[in-house]
């Protein structure tokens, strides 16, 4: 016999030997993954079951006849489900009582996988026999009546299996995904909340709102057919409200829906009571009912309809799906849970939209070059989109022009009206005093002209063109403003501002509206840059004008007396400082009361105020004056700004505007001189804007004054905010009135630019080493109602933060200080002090720096602490305890960088556990001397590496301290670290890391170990670099 042959032979008894031996023993070794693969084929087939039961029982309910085979398949999955949890029971009693309670006997394990091998066949083809059921009975069914999606059908096979996939998850995050249903992203965005909302046995009411046009109504059908299909309900059923509300008509959709015949019911209190009842007994029989009420413009009582509801409109037993225009109608007077905004379609999303419906001309010359003016008219409003494209689906170029270019012009009857239409229903809504205020303010936001309105410039306009009452002190009118902007935002003729959350948007749509339509009775003017009317003004439409702005235009002169007798508000902007105001120019402005000029230039003779005898605001902003004293004639003036511009000197005449309530002088470099006496007789003024300005304050000894003292502000009794820089701290009076200031933001010394925060009163000192500031009655005063703290050189014998103030810092928020040698401590024990607000503590530089805290403080302090931020503090070894880290549920991000010292985060003083269930963000940079993150109960870890074989410590070392939301990691310059995580790291910790740095630590031996790479699920960002020892990839098992 050869060599080859006996090999073969050799070889194929070998086969017969050891593959059944290692089959056998493959089910010995695998029972655990046999047990949750029966477990999740259990929940199959339980949901399955559950559809056809439900499916059965409306088919009954409903005198239908159900098929044998149906009834058959159901007697086999009930007997399949019992045999299948009988046998896991049995295994995990077994398991309880064999090998220290983790798995049974071998023998155990083996009989198991067997049988569990075969029952899991079983119920995978229960599953392939349910999913070729099309009908369950043999008739119809009610049209709301969601426990059949379709008549008495079982749907197809993909949409069977698309739902069968989440019987496992909750419907709070589910999606069925329908073939080619044309969503756009944001929309199934969208309709995911709506679904969770849903699903939340904390919500009954849940509504969508937005803009006429939006999709509200489309994504409602979508949503109903979503539900259908997902069975989420046994009944659903939809009825259409309106503006005119037909509570006869709202019934009887409702009934319909529920097979309810009402039809023979006259009277409305019948009806209801027929449907109360009906929708009542649903819920006693524990059914799930959804009533979808479409196009609310006010409250529906929901008892007049038949609704079962309580004493407030609020629904009982019966969940309520609604959309309105109107915020305020689902919130107030519907009891709405959560309310989602369905805001207009992004830029893409409207172009696909368009694309799809026009078809591939949109692609070609010269066809292409007109699309984005045409998606600028829509405002990202599938209506509107989809009207436009149908005008221009057959049109050709020349037609596509002649529209865009009637639409500019209002002239369009079938799409300009259609528009107008639409939002003069919303703005009809708008009544009485309240309605008119509203109306007003959505003018002034039009007239103003830019898509993105400041908030202060309103406020000041709207003092001036007298939209709130007269008798409103500064701080009423902003909190007044905040309202109405917020009433126009709940019924979407202002539109959320991403990059601002207190901001606002307004479409083109509604500023054309509001300026063609709505101001009829009140004509406004808003020219823009590439109108001929720019250049050549219309002198017809300005006689007639109420109010006119020049956004940005590019002129060189206006007129030298433009007619505009009627003219109330007058905006210029520009960017042109060569632009010259005639004096003349405002002549026939009698009636002016806000007048904003920004970077043009104005003479002194002829005085272009001369005849603005009603004026209440002027901001001059960023303008060259060559004197200011022309102003002081204006004695009803309530706002004057001068913010930015190029003004030496405030004249003795400025302090005869005895009405003045802001006055602004923000950025004015050039000011050096403010005559005394002059801030002093503003006795009305109510807010005061010097920041980084005037700076040559009078000294307190000074006498006679040569300029403006801070002693001054004592006379304005009505003075509430405050913004000044004083740069010498030695002008700074002990007796400053300071108790009156709610909002403030004060500049002591030389002090460094910092990023702005939203804080309403801010301190930033600047200290040099002879000063004694801190200890001045007003600066004490100033430090316990400061939310917002900066102290720059500190250097007494004050040793701890706490100490500065007597009555703490009850308001405090942010804390930053910097170069402060003589700080020990932030809290030094024991103490009356408590940051129960403080949420961001930045630490720089403070080389005596030991600790946080010195001993054990209150559960309140620190208590909303989000931020911590320590840079160069040598001395300190440890950031938090771990007694004091329990005291910080809302910490969000650490950050220590440069300190030479600090052996570890987290001291271990007591031996619990802790999971920083906020932690987000987590920096460390250039600890040469941190080995670990936190170091009691720590254990070796066993590392292998290509060439390194032995016992480290990880950085990240057992389970005391857990990291379940941790999102970015950045280690730097830390040669101190042999490996970052060990294998006994809590299990919860970094599963949710997007971003991992590693940088320059090269000691490292292992970046990502096999055990830690499976949690890492989330990574989107990975960056390693310079490694002495870790291998090329840097990825090793462990």
């Amino acid at each position: 016999m050869s060599t080859d042959s006996a090999v073969s032979i050799g070889w194929d008894v070998l086969k017969w030997i050891v593959v059944p031996v290692k089959r056998q023993f493959g089910y010995v070794i695998s029972s655990k993954s046999y047990a949750q693969d029966l477990q999740k084929e259990v929940g199959k087939l339980a949901y399955e079951a559950d559809m056809v039961h439900n499916d059965v029982e409306v088919a009954r309910n409903n005198s239908r006849e159900v098929y044998s085979h149906v009834v058959e398949w159901q007697a086999k999955a009930e007997k399949a489900l019992k045999e299948a949890r009988d046998l896991l029971g049995d295994f995990e009693k077994a398991s309880k009582t064999c090998c220290y309670g983790s798995l049974p006997e071998p023998c155990c394990r083996y009989q198991f996988s067997r049988k569990a091998k075969h029952m899991i066949g079983g119920i995978q083809q229960l599953a392939q026999e349910f999913s070729e059921f099309k009908y369950i009975s043999f008739s119809g069914t009610a049209p709301g009546n969601a426990a059949a999606s379709t008549p008495a059908k079982r749907e197809g096979k993909d949409v069977v299996q698309s739902t069968i996939s989440m019987a496992s998850a909750s419907f709070a995050s589910m999606s069925i995904k329908l073939k080619d249903d044309g969503m756009v992203q944001s929309r199934e965005l969208i309709m995911q909340e709506i679904m969770a909302a849903l699903a939340d046995n904390n919500n009954s009411v849940v509504g969508i709102y937005g803009m006429g046009g939006v999709g509200k109504s489309t994504l409602l059908d979508d949503a109903e057919r979503r539900i259908k299909k997902a069975k989420s309900f046994d009944w659903v059923a939809k009825a259409d409200v309106s503006e005119n509300q037909d509570v006869k008509r709202i019934q009887g959709e409702i009934a319909h829906a529920l097979d309810l015949d009402i039809k023979d019911v006259e009277y409305v209190n019948s009806r209801a009571e027929r449907l109360r009842t009906r929708l009542e007994n649903e819920v006693r029989e524990k059914k799930k009912v959804l009533i979808i009420l479409d196009n609310l413009w006010k409250g529906l009582d929901l008892k007049s309809v038949g609704i079962p509801c309580g004493h407030n409109n609020k629904v009982i037993g019966c969940k309520l799906l609604l959309t309105s225009r109107f915020q305020d109608v689902l919130r107030r007077e519907m009891g709405c849970d959560r309310d989602f905004l369905l805001d207009a379609l992004k830029e893409e999303e409207a172009k696909r939209l368009f694309e799809r419906t026009v078809g591939d001309k949109v692609h070609h010359d010269p066809f292409k070059s007109l699309v984005d003016e045409a998606l600028n008219k829509c405002a990202g409003l599938p209506f509107l989109i989809i009207a436009m494209a149908n005008v221009f689906r057959d049109a050709d170029f020349s037609e596509w022009k002649d529209v865009l270019r009637q639409i500019e012009m209002s002239t369009n009857k079938g799409i300009s009206e259609r528009i107008n239409e639409m939002l003069q229903l919303s703005y009809n809504r708008f009544k009485g005093e309240d309605g008119k205020e509203v109306k007003s303010l959505l003018r002034l936001c039009v007239v103003y002209g830019v898509s993105k309105p400041s908030l202060e410039n309103l406020v000041r306009y709207g003092v001036g063109s007298r939209l709130f009452r007269e008798d409103s002190s500064m701080e009423e009118v902003r909190d007044r403003l905040s309202s109405l902007i917020r009433t126009l935002k709940a019924s979407s003729f202002l539109l959320e501002n991403d990059e601002d959350v207190d901001g606002f948007k307004i479409q083109d749509l509604v500023r054309g509206f509001v300026a063609s339509v709505a101001s009829s009775d009140d004509p406004l003017l808003v020219l823009k840059n590439h109108d001929k009317s720019a250049i050549e003004l219309p002198k017809d439409k300005l006689k007639s004008c109420t109010a006119v702005c020049f956004p940005y235009i590019d002129k060189e002169e206006l007129l030298e007396q433009l007619d505009c007798p009627e003219m109330r508000i007058f905006l210029l902007f520009t960017n042109n400082e060569s632009l010259k105001v005639p004096g003349s120019c405002f002549n026939s402005m009698r009636k002016l009361m806000v007048l904003h000029l920004s970077q043009v230039r104005l003479t002194r003779s002829p005085s272009p105020f001369q005849f603005l005898e009603n004026l209440h605001t002027l901001c001059l902003n960023g303008c060259l004056l060559d004197d200011v004293v022309m102003i002081g004639e204006l004695k009803w003036l309530r706002v004057l700004s001068f913010a930015n511009s190029k003004i030496q000197r405030l004249p003795k005449e400025i302090g005869q505007l005895v009405e003045l309530r802001l006055l602004d002088l923000n950025h004015c470099s050039k000011l050096e001189i403010i005559e005394p006496g002059v801030l002093g007789s503003l006795m009305k003024l109510e807010e005061l804007y010097m920041e980084s300005s005037f700076d040559h304050w009078n000294a307190v000894e000074q006498t006679p004054p040569t300029n403006a003292g801070l002693i001054e502000l004592n006379n304005l009794k009505n003075l509430c905010t405050l913004h000044v820089s004083i740069f010498d701290p030695s002008v700074l009076p002990e007796d400053l009135n300071v108790e009156k200031l709610t909002k403030y933001q004060i500049r002591i010394g030389d002090v460094p630019r910092r990023r702005s925060r939203n804080a309403s009163s801010t301190l930033e000192v600047q200290l040099d080493p002879m000063s004694d500031i801190l200890r001045k009655g007003c600066i004490r005063t100033l430090l316990g109602k400061t939310d917002d703290l900066f102290l720059n050189g500190l250097n007494g014998i004050e040793q701890s933060i706490c100490a500065l103030s007597h009555k703490g810092f009850p308001k405090l928020k942010y804390l930053q200080v910097e170069n402060s040698p003589s700080v020990h401590y932030i809290l030094q024990s024991p103490s009356h002090t408590e940051f129960k607000m403080l949420e961001s503590l930045l630490l720089d530089n403070l080389i005596n720096l030991e600790k946080i805290c010195n001993n054990h403080i209150s559960s309140n302090s620190f208590s909303a602490l989000k931020v911590v931020q320590v840079e160069n503090c040598d001395k300190m070894e440890v950031l938090f305890p771990l007694s004091l880290l329990r005291e910080l549920p809302h910490l969000e991000e650490i950050q220590v960088v440069r300190c030479h010292l600090m052996r570890e985060i987290v001291e271990v003083d007591d031996c619990g556990k802790l999971e920083l269930r906020n932690l987000h963000v987590l920096k460390l940079r250039d600890l040469p001397n941190m080995k670990n993150f936190c170091t009691a109960g720590m254990a070796p870890s066993s590392c292998t590496s290509n060439d390194h074989v032995g016992t480290q410590v990880a950085f990240f070392n057992g389970q005391q301290v857990a990291f379940p939301s941790l999102e970015t990691l950045r280690i730097m310059w830390m040669d101190s670290i042999e490996i970052i995580w060990d294998n006994q790291v809590a299990a919860e910790s970094f599963r949710g890391l997007k971003s991992l740095i590693v940088y320059k630590c090269n000691k490292l031996a292992n970046i990502v170990p096999s055990y830690i790479l499976g949690r890492l699920k989330s990574l989107e960002s990975l960056e390693v670099e310079s490694y002495a020892r870790a291998s090329p990839l840097c990825f090793q098992p462990q």
